[in-house]
C-alpha cells in the first residue's frame, strides 16, 4: 500500500501508521487550532495519544506559508526540559507534555494526550480551585525560567546560547508590530504603538536570559480531573515557539489572559494567584524594576491588541481594554510606579513586585 505524502488528513495518517506497523483503532483530526493538523489516536490497547503534523502552512490557511521547522524546536525542547524541571521543581502537578516520538523528515510529533479541556474552558468549572491553580502555574514557569538559563535551543549538538527559534521569535512580535492599528482603529495615538514596537518589540531578537515557553496562556494549560477530587493534572503544550528570551513576556502573556478570564468568568483569582506565586518562586534578586517594566510592557500589549482581535466583549468593553492596556504601557514607558502600582496588573501584588 502507498503511502499518501501528506498527513494533513486523517486518511493520509492512518496510511502512516499502519506502514509503521503502529496498531490503531481510530483516529480524528481534533478542531480549534490554525497551524497544525493535530489528531487524537486510539492505540490497540484503548489508551490515546496525540499525532501533531507540521506543514509548510497554516492548517487553517494553506495560502500562508509557515516554517515547519517549528515541530524541531518542540521536539527539542520536549526532549531537554523534563529532567530539568524535575531537579528543579520535584513535586508538581503542572508537566510538559510527555514526548513519544518524532518523525523529523514527515515533521510529525507523538505525545501524550492530555485531555479535551483547556484551563481557559475549565476556567468556570466549579470542582477546579482556581488560586490553586494559579499557584501551581506560577511555580512551575518560575521553576522553568531559572533551570534553563544555560540550556541551548540548537538543533545541532552544538552548546551554543545563542542558538534561538527564529520563527518564534518573529511570530511573537506580530502584536507588536501591529499595536499601532488597535490604538488608531479605538482612538489613541498610533505613534505610541510604533514606539513600543521600536523599542521593546526589537528586544525579542536579542532578550536571551532563558527559555520561553513562547505562548503560554490558558488555552495551552490542558485540565485533567484524576478523581472526584479538585485536583487536577496540569499539560503545558504547543511548544513549537519556544525561544530564548525574557521571562518577563511569558509572564506578562499568561497574567493578561488570566486578567481576561477573571474580568470576564467570573473574577476567581487567576492572575494575582500567577504573580504572587511566580515572584515568590524567584531566586532573590532576579526580578528588578526593569523586568517589571519589561513585563508590563508586554502585558499592555496583550491587553491592548488581542481582544481587536479575539473576542471578549462588545466594543464599548473592548474600548475599556484598550484603554487599561494603554494606561499600563504609558506608566511603563514613563516609568511611573505609582501608576502602575494602582494599576490593573499590579494592584492587588504591588508588594512582591515593586516593594512596599
Amino acid at each position: 500500500m502507498a503511502v499518501p505524502t501528506s498527513l494533513s488528513s486523517e486518511e493520509g495518517l492512518r496510511a502512516y501508521l499502519t506502514s509503521k506497523s503502529i496498531g490503531h483503532t481510530d483516529v480524528t483530526l481534533l478542531t480549534g487550532g490554525t497551524a497544525n493538523y493535530v489528531y487524537r489516536v486510539t492505540l490497540i490497547d484503548g489508551s490515546t495519544v496525540i499525532y501533531k503534523h507540521a506543514a509548510p502552512y497554516l492548517s487553517s490557511n494553506p495560502n500562508f506559508a509557515f516554517n515547519p521547522a517549528r515541530m524541531d524546536y518542540e521536539d527539542r525542547v520536549l526532549e531537554i526540559l523534563p529532567p530539568l524541571l524535575t531537579q528543579e521543581l520535584p513535586e508538581c502537578r503542572v508537566h510538559p507534555v510527555k514526548w513519544h516520538s518524532y518523525d523529523k523528515e514527515q515533521k510529525l510529533l507523538c505525545i501524550e494526550d492530555g485531555g479535551d479541556k483547556n484551563l481557559k474552558d475549565a476556567y468556570t468549572c466549579p470542582k477546579l480551585d482556581i488560586p490553586v491553580v494559579g499557584q501551581e502555574i506560577g511555580n512551575w514557569i518560575a521553576a522553568l525560567h531559572m533551570c534553563s538559563t544555560q540550556t541551548s535551543l540548537s538543533l545541532s549538538s552544538s552548546q551554543d546560547l545563542k542558538a534561538n527559534n527564529s520563527i518564534g521569535v518573529t511570530i511573537y512580535r506580530h502584536s507588536y508590530q501591529n499595536l499601532h492599528l488597535a490604538l488608531k482603529e479605538y482612538g489613541h495615538r498610533p505613534e505610541l504603538g510604533e514606539y513600543i514596537n521600536n523599542v521593546f518589540g526589537s528586544q525579542l531578537a536579542v532578550e536571551n536570559d532563558c527559555i520561553c515557553h513562547g505562548d503560554f496562556w490558558s488555552g495551552n494549560v490542558l485540565v485533567k480531573f484524576q478523581d472526584e477530587e479538585t485536583n487536577a493534572d496540569l499539560t503545558v503544550v504547543d511548544w513549537e515557539m519556544t525561544r530564548r528570551g525574557t521571562s518577563a513576556t511569558d509572564v506578562g502573556q499568561f497574567a493578561a489572559e488570566a486578567f481576561l478570564l477573571d474580568r470576564f468568568r467570573g473574577g476567581r483569582g487567576l492572575m494575582p494567584a500567577f504573580l504572587h506565586a511566580y515572584a515568590r518562586a524567584r531566586k532573590q534578586g532576579d526580578i528588578g524594576k526593569e523586568w517589571v517594566r519589561r513585563m508590563a510592557v508586554h502585558w499592555g500589549v496583550h491587553i491592548t491588541f488581542w481582544p481587536t482581535r479575539v473576542q471578549w466583549t462588545d466594543r464599548e468593553g473592548t474600548q475599556k481594554l484598550v484603554d487599561i492596556g494603554v494606561g499600563v504601557l504609558k506608566a511603563a514607558v514613563d516609568g511611573n510606579w505609582e501608576q502602575l502600582r494602582a494599576s490593573e496588573l499590579l494592584g492587588g501584588v504591588a508588594d512582591v513586585y515593586i516593594g512596599a
